[in-house]
């Protein structure tokens, strides 16, 4: 009797177990339910994989002259840079004696990633040392008086080619302060291509021997227009 007593006790004590397991198993569920686990329905995403901007495109102008001295224009803010290492003129290392003449081509690049519609050469005014009209006897002004001369043409390519030479950018052998204040060459000048520009100074073989000790200076700016 004992033993039946027992026995059901067991029973009994199982019963209550297996319901306190169901109950725990029913507050789990509840619990990942109300936390979203088993829920896709308390987020909601949107993935943005493309999201894009563009630059635009320039024009950015490259210039090569003697011992391949090399300037930029985007070397400067704005896309443009002061270069003094290019000297169009020839420089003051052999001075010109009457006759004489020195030559020097200049290589352009429209390196920038837009084609450009115009090439502008606008001219300085024209300066020298010693000024006209100083010293004994008096410095002539060969800026003006026509026995110096400056010849500027540009042909397309890295070389320059007198049979293909532009007709809009040119000026024949003429003094320096008489130079157009502006030269300007119309033409689609792609990204990538070269154009080349000769100058040719030269003092005329009459020349005064008051031409004689000057050094003139003038500056030159190149413009690549879009």
């Amino acid at each position: 009797m004992a033993a039946h007593r027992t026995d059901r006790r067991a029973r009994s004590g199982r019963g209550v177990s297996l319901l306190w397991g169901a109950g725990a198993l029913a507050a789990l569920m509840l619990a990942l339910s109300t936390s979203g686990t088993l829920s896709s329905w308390t987020s909601a995403v949107l993935n943005n994989d493309t999201n894009t901007v563009a630059t635009a495109s320039a024009v950015i102008l490259k210039e090569v002259g003697p011992a391949a001295a090399t300037c930029l224009s985007s070397s400067g803010a704005g896309n443009s840079f002061t270069c003094s290492t290019v000297n169009k003129y020839g420089g003051t290392v052999s001075p010109l004696n009457p006759g004489g003449s020195q030559v020097t081509d200049v290589v352009f690049t429209n390196v920038g990633a837009s084609s450009a519609s115009t090439f502008v050469l606008t001219t300085g005014a024209c300066s020298q040392s010693p000024v006209a009209g100083s010293g004994t006897p008096a410095a002539a002004n060969v800026c003006t008086n026509g026995d110096l001369t400056v010849a500027i043409s540009c042909s397309n390519g890295a070389t320059y080619t007198s049979g293909s030479a532009w007709v809009d950018l040119v000026r024949t052998a003429i003094a320096p302060s008489s130079i157009p204040a502006t030269l300007t060459h119309t033409a689609s000048l792609a990204a990538g291509v070269s154009f080349t520009c000769r100058f040719t100074v030269a003092l005329g073989a009459a020349a005064s021997v008051l031409d004689q000790g000057i050094t003139v200076s003038q500056a030159l700016t190149w413009t690549l227009n879009q």
